[in-house]
């Protein structure tokens, strides 16, 4: 899958300070390069919050080129691209108003967020902020920065689309719930979650599953079921269940779920067809971790989908 993701840091509270600009590439699932770039923002105005964030100050660009002056290099990178940003919403809109300043007429691409992507595919975690889910992952780097950000952000996807075997934007969008925003001459539509179908006065939006809710306190477990007082996880797609369904099957007989393969992991699901064919650099991180324990020694077994079902319904 290609993509490219973007993150703005701004000097001051105006969505058009833009300060800095970082760009990652990503082609076939690989980050192919990464751009940075220092801005001197339409008014040089710098807040100290702003500041405190980033680092950035006056002098760090006041001989660097405006948009209008880098906007020739920087749009070939966005154009008909899908984009992404931790927080769309803000960077799409940083860079809306800000070329707004020049009179610039927007580029045309579709976009996402890995905010909605990460509060949907990890849902345990306490909270879906970029430095959160980077350590999570076990992706180091420099927050606020805007080029290290853009990658940082850039890493979520590729997890995503490497758990869920993911090719193409309808299928993200599919699996995710996402909306698709889209970036056009004179105008846009926002990117975000899809809003499910129902009365909104009667129907009470969903709690994100988390694994606290999920385990059931120690020493209650009283299911007889090879899950019982097992710790299973998860990677892939599954064709039979949602993942939060698979969590909940597995909690009813008595398992516990795991967020990530650790020395507590018992078992590893996939949904992935003939991974015994699967080549490395295809495998999921989770895969990689699981098969890095099983040559340690550690009794951890990688069972289909289909062994899961029969597990489950046993």
């Amino acid at each position: 899958m290609d993509f490219v993701s973007i993150d703005f840091e701004t000097a001051n509270e105006k969505r058009n300070s833009a300060c800095s600009l970082g760009i990652t590439v990503v082609e076939n699932n690989k980050i192919v390069e990464e751009k940075y770039w220092l801005i001197k923002p339409y008014e040089m105005r710098f807040k100290p919050m702003n500041v405190w964030i980033h680092g950035i100050v006056e002098g760090d660009v006041e001989n660097e080129p405006r948009m209008d002056e880098l906007w020739d290099e920087i749009r070939p990178y966005l154009e008909n691209k899908f984009v992404i940003a931790h927080n769309a919403s803000f960077d799409v809109s940083v860079l809306r108003n800000t070329l707004d300043c020049y009179n610039i007429p927007y580029p045309e691409f579709d976009y996402a967020c890995t905010v909605v992507m990460a509060k949907t595919f990890y849902p345990h975690l306490r909270n879906h902020k970029l430095n959160t889910v980077a350590k999570y992952l076990g992706v180091e780097f420099k927050h606020h920065h805007a080029s290290e950000d853009a990658t940082a952000a850039a890493e979520i996807l590729l997890d995503i689309i490497k758990e869920l075997n993911i090719e193409t934007v309808n299928e993200l969008s599919r699996e995710l719930d996402l909306k698709i925003g889209r970036l056009y001459p004179g105008g846009y539509k926002a990117a975000g979650a899809l809003k499910k179908k129902g009365n909104k006065k009667t129907k009470a939006k969903p709690k994100a599953v988390r694994l606290e809710d999920l385990n059931p306190p120690i020493g209650k477990v009283k299911c007889n079921n090879l899950f019982s007082n097992k710790t299973v996880v998860f990677t892939g797609p599954l064709s039979s269940y949602k993942r939060s369904e698979a969590m909940r099957k597995v909690v009813e007989v008595g398992g516990k779920v795991g967020s990530s393969v650790t020395r507590k992991t018992n078992y590893l699901v996939t949904g992935i067809c003939n991974i015994d064919k699967l080549p490395y650099d295809k495998k999921s991180n989770k895969l990689k971790r699981a098969e890095e324990l099983i040559k340690r020694g550690q009794d951890i077994k990688i069972i289909s989908e289909e062994k899961f079902l029969e597990v489950i319904n046993g």
